[in-house]
């Protein structure tokens, strides 16, 4: 297969134009929101963020639906377009089927909505209401339509626990008129219990300590092979143990689930791909599985996020698992055959200890390449064009480049706002200062790439530079992560290509 920018993937996935992270004040606005007002006493650093992702496999087309903001799209699976929608920030969670030839959607805390498009416009239709008037608003909500045209919504509900300081999380499950989906059939009922004694995966805290406590969030429903499976997240969004765990039914979508023993489905507590949960699992390319998850960036605020996807199979007791792990290295993209699959490349510079043009206090070159989304390299303020060298120690043939930038500054009150991070990557086989080489050249670039991969025509290396040449008005382009990608030769390297 090619190896190229639509054939390769690799996590984090290089979303474009990631929207603002407004953790701290989504409880204070009512239903979807396209607007900026960041209220007066919220304080702390502007940041980026994008989590909770579903996503809605439509007519040859993958539709990105995640939290703050919406909605990107990609026939490749691998480059991804913003369409902004209207409204455009769903809160968290958003999730999408198809309904009479329109789009229903719902979201955290609001009420459904429908889009003459999977883009919209979505206009309001209104919260579901029980037989008796009782107004259900749902938590993190997950909208299922099976394959009988009935609808389901699933969403996350705290049972108070008499005596105790804690609640017991719960996965609730309504059906929705088919015809009128305000309107709720029957009465909802509990599909999933949290129970942290008996699956560690569940307890609240970093090393999973809480035997007592766990947050179970995110339900996502899924139908495969006559199977259903409802994919939770626990047991808290913030910790590098976060993760998604799966529960499945023979029966129906809203009873007989068990808590398979593959548990949990997703999970990564090391390098820059880490805390991977609420998300989903939907079929792709020829019927194939994928989870969509969440990654864990927690540095500005706890709740700061990016996204990953991995291949998700079934094994020959019908549960989900993801055959290659979690992973943090280009993989062949859905589509294509051996999809999920790794092509060879390996991360060449980890822990390579570069030298910089300039640096801040405390914000060392080493940080850039220290496996960290914590850490980060950032140069000196009045650094013309902030440079890193790379000493790959032997010559590699190198073919890919994964980088997270950090937008330090950024203040959209101030006008300050996100944009194009332009940089130069150039290699060289020996140390001289006319021997480097183009290997990216996005100097001239308006893409808003705060995370990007690229996938460029193998050259051998022994050295690499990355130097950034522009970035947005105010913003000083912090480096969060710089992986170069390729392998050794086998054979004897001809240094002259």
């Amino acid at each position: 297969m090619k190896i190229d920018q639509h054939h390769v993937y690799c996590n984090p996935l290089p979303i474009p134009d990631i929207p603002w992270g407004r953790d701290a004040w989504f409880a204070k606005e009512y239903g979807m929101f396209s607007h900026e007002n960041k209220p007066e006493g919220v304080t702390g650093p502007d940041y980026r963020s994008i989590s909770d992702p579903t996503v809605f496999y439509w007519e040859g087309k993958w539709y990105l639906y995640p939290s703050y903001g919406m909605a990107w799209v990609s026939e490749d699976f691998c480059t991804w377009k913003h369409v902004r929608t209207e409204p455009y920030c769903p809160k968290y969670s958003p999730s999408v089927i198809p309904w009479k030839g329109k789009f229903l959607m719902a979201s955290w805390n609001n009420p459904l909505y429908i889009g003459e498009t999977p883009l919209g416009p979505f206009t309001e239709l209104g919260f579901p209401k029980l037989s008796d008037g009782t107004v259900h608003i749902p938590g993190d909500p997950g909208i299922f339509l099976d394959d009988d045209g009935r609808i389901y919504l699933y969403s996350f509900h705290a049972e108070p626990i008499p005596g105790s300081r804690f609640f017991r999380s719960q996965i609730l499950a309504l059906e929705l008129d088919r015809d009128d989906p305000t309107r709720v059939i029957g009465s909802p009922v509990v599909v999933a219990e949290i129970d942290p004694h008996a699956h560690p995966c569940e307890r609240a805290g970093n090393a999973n300590q809480n035997t007592e406590f766990g947050w179970f969030e995110g339900p996502h429903m899924i139908k495969h092979n006559g199977r259903y499976y409802l994919i939770c997240a626990a047991p808290n969004t913030e910790f590098e143990i976060y993760s998604m765990e799966v529960f499945y039914s023979d029966k129906s979508p809203m009873e007989g689930f068990v808590c398979q023993k593959r548990n949990p489905l997703t999970y990564h507590t090391t390098g820059i791909v880490r805390g991977c949960g609420h998300g989903c699992v939907e079929h792709g390319p020829d019927n194939s599985l994928w989870a969509f998850f969440t990654v864990a960036v927690p540095y500005y605020h706890m709740y700061e996020r990016r996204i990953g996807m991995d291949r998700v199979e079934i094994d020959e007791n019908g549960e989900m698992y993801c055959p290659h792990g979690i992973t943090d290295t280009p993989r062949i993209a859905p589509g294509n055959e051996h999809a999920g699959e790794d092509i060879g490349y390996l991360p060449l510079n980890g822990w390579s200890r570069p030298t910089a043009s300039s640096q801040a206090p405390g914000r060392d070159a080493l940080y850039s390449c220290d496996g960290s989304a914590l850490t980060f390299w950032q140069p000196a303020e009045d650094d013309p064009m902030p440079t890193l060298y790379f000493d790959l120690v032997d010559p590699y043939r190198v073919g890919a480049l994964r980088l997270f930038f950090r937008d330090i500054g950024l203040d959209y009150a101030a006008g300050i706002r996100p944009g194009a991070f332009r940089y130069v990557l150039e290699g060289s086989t020996e140390e001289k200062p006319d021997a480097w080489f183009p290997l990216i050249d996005r100097s001239a670039s308006d893409e808003d790439f705060s995370l990007d991969f690229r996938v460029f025509p193998e050259k051998i290396c022994r050295f690499v530079r990355l130097r950034i040449v522009g970035s947005p008005k105010g913003i000083t382009p912090a480096v969060v992560d710089c992986t170069v990608f390729g392998y050794m030769q086998a054979t004897s390297l001809d240094l002259t290509k």
